[in-house]
């Protein structure tokens, strides 16, 4: 390979321009990435992963992202979600707009960069201080707002803990307020109590699991707490030949509502700490909506959160913390078994009490996809959820993310390789390659008239059902090195099509239809302008 001159440095020192001068509002989209820049500073040099990255996702929509190996998808993912690991990457450009506040404010005073003289790499000099203040003000985001499903969900869920703890953690994390609130406001001694009992009883006789389902939650209803519905059913589920036997276990069960002095002492103080925390997710919202640090704001708030820590400490003391804790724990793990059969899981009860080493790859998948709506985000970044998965727990999957948005109108970024599965859940594709957006369709537009040479190969290399004696095509070539990516368009090395200008200027994107944009000379239509 020809020597090349050290890469030049993006503007990464300029200040982002603010939202409202960029681009016209468009109140219906939740999220916006607009010339999104991440790069990896390696031995060899730096990898220009994403170089210039815009794409929108509108509320309720499922947007699929495709591509070869190596384009960039999951690196997109990463960026949206800021978990690219640095060292050695880093945002370096762009905005992330979500809902209005911009993820990547404030990450142009995170490192400054120096070119290291004669040679292809860069020396980075982080601000470690900025850098965690960046990753504390995506608290805000993350969970509640974005939640992401991981291509491999090994690697994501922690091996010695169960899956009802950490199903746990993130339910008492992003929805605690209403876990705890519930847990107060139960009453266990409600009038209806007896003849609720005594209705599961007689139904539990006939065998039927949706009539036995519909009785206890009409006792969860009596007693204002849904997840001991579910308590109930599982008590009883097994019991159809003498469920009066069961009624004793039952009781038990209905004990752990019955707070003690403690016991309602601690979930107040936690029922505080919560509120502390979502006033410091809100200034932080604030600082990345409006621009403005608040300082002030959060130095008060972090103080009174002290002062709250130090007066639970003696909720800490062993054999006290179990007492406190238990009605809590319990009220958690029905509330994992809930969404464990959310997304139809056989067993529930028993895969919340193990481990993820104990589950196959199709379970571990639901497990991260149960964890993810455990607070009902607004936006979903699904990272090849079916990947190595067989066609019948694939088809489970996207079902369970289709209801999903019918349930919650959760936007959904789609990555994967598999253009049947975009064929079958997207509404709207956007087409990758070697870190660039080169198409972007309604999913019938794409796949009825495909564009960009690139978008048409993929197409091509597929088999079709309606012409089955079609010669399979391929693209020729591989995604090129992008330590040393090639000028001017990116994919004219490998195109069919590739003019004299596509070796000298990278090609703008231009509108072809509605909603159906694409990057390419071969085309030339009005700039786009949303």
């Amino acid at each position: 390979m020809p020597a090349v001159a050290p890469v030049p440095l993006p503007e990464t020192a300029k200040v982002f321009v603010p939202a409202a001068a960029a681009r016209p509002p468009q109140t219906d989209v939740i999220l916006d990435v607009r010339n999104l820049r991440t790069y990896f500073f390696t031995y060899d040099g730096v990898v220009k992963a994403l170089d210039g990255v815009s794409f929108n996702i509108r509320r309720g929509e499922t947007l699929g992202l495709v591509g070869e190996t190596g384009c960039g998808k999951s690196v997109t993912a990463f960026s949206i979600t800021k978990l690219i690991s640095d060292p050695p990457g880093r945002i370096m450009d762009g905005m992330i707009l979500f809902k209005g506040a911009n993820l990547l404010w404030g990450i142009d005073k995170e490192a400054s960069f120096a070119p290291v003289k004669k040679t292809n790499r860069v020396k980075v000099r982080r601000r470690f201080s900025r850098i965690k203040a960046g990753q504390e003000r995506m608290t805000s985001v993350r969970g509640g707002g974005i939640s992401m499903i991981f291509q491999e969900p090994t690697s994501a869920l922690n091996p010695i803990f169960s899956v009802a703890d950490q199903i746990s953690e993130a339910l008492l994390l992003h929805r605690g307020k209403e876990t705890i609130q519930a847990l107060l406001g139960a009453t266990p001694n409600a009038p209806g109590v007896s003849a609720a009992v005594d209705e599961i009883v007689r139904v539990a006789r006939q065998n039927n699991s949706a009539v036995l389902r519909e009785a206890c939650q009409k006792l969860g209803e009596v007693v204002h707490l849904p997840s001991f519905g579910t308590q109930a059913f599982y008590i009883f589920r097994m019991s159809w030949s003498d469920p009066a036997r069961k009624v004793p276990e039952l009781k038990r069960a209905l004990r752990r509502l019955h707070l003690t002095g403690t016991q309602k002492s601690f979930l107040r103080g936690e029922l505080r700490r919560i509120e502390l925390a979502d006033g410091l997710k809100a200034a932080y919202l604030s600082e990345m909506r409006y621009g403005k640090p608040e300082g002030r704001r959060k130095r008060a708030i972090r103080n009174r959160m002290i002062n709250q820590k130090v007066g639970s400490l003696p909720y800490s003391l062993w054999g006290l913390r179990g007492h406190v804790r238990k009605p809590l724990t319990e009220e958690t793990f029905w509330q994992t078994v809930g969404l464990l059969e959310g997304v139809r899981i056989a067993n529930p009860v028993q895969v919340a009490r193990g481990y993820p080493h104990e589950l196959s790859g199709g379970m571990l998948q639901r497990v991260m996809i149960a964890m993810a709506l455990s607070a009902e985000p607004e936006l979903l970044v699904a990272d090849e959820p079916t990947t190595a998965l067989d066609v019948t727990i694939q088809a489970q999957i996207l079902q369970l993310m289709r209801d999903l948005k019918t349930r919650h109108g959760t936007a959904i970024l789609l990555i994967t390789h598999d253009l049947g599965v975009i064929a079958e859940v997207a509404d709207r594709v956007a087409v990758m390659y070697a870190g660039n957006i080169v198409e972007v369709a309604p999913v019938r537009d794409l796949y009825g008239h495909p564009l960009h040479p690139y978008a048409q190969g993929l197409l091509n290399s597929i088999p079709r059902m309606d012409q089955p004696d079609k010669k399979l095509e391929s693209i020729p070539g591989s995604v090129p090195n992008l330590i040393y990516p090639p000028s001017g368009c990116r994919f004219h090395p490998r195109c069919p099509h590739a003019m004299p200008i596509c070796k000298e200027k990278r090609p703008p994107m231009t509108v072809e239809g509605e909603g159906h944009t694409v990057a390419c000379f071969l085309f030339n239509g009005p700039l786009a302008q949303g």
